[in-house]
């Protein structure tokens, strides 16, 4: 079955459309884990093996590094 050519023209569209999502998805995560390296640097050992970041104008907090990673990016220390 052949297409008409407003249909040719509505799939093109289609498919930029999707294209477009698709490079920006990949910048998304591209900046995502940019800011996760950041954070990540930002953690700190204790001796007892604890994690922890201190960050500047910011206040001390302890956790898992998932956690002191998603509260380096939340709240724009990374």
């Amino acid at each position: 079955m052949h297409m008409t050519p407003f249909e040719l023209k509505e799939e093109r569209r289609a498919q930029a459309r999707l294209s477009r999502r698709f490079a920006s998805e990949d910048r998304y995560l591209a900046r995502l884990e940019k800011r996760e390296a950041i954070a990540d640097q930002m953690i700190g050992e204790l001796n007892s093996g604890k994690l922890y970041v201190y960050p500047v104008g910011g206040k001390y907090r302890e956790g898992t590094r998932a956690d002191l990673i998603a509260f380096l990016i939340r709240n724009n220390y990374a």
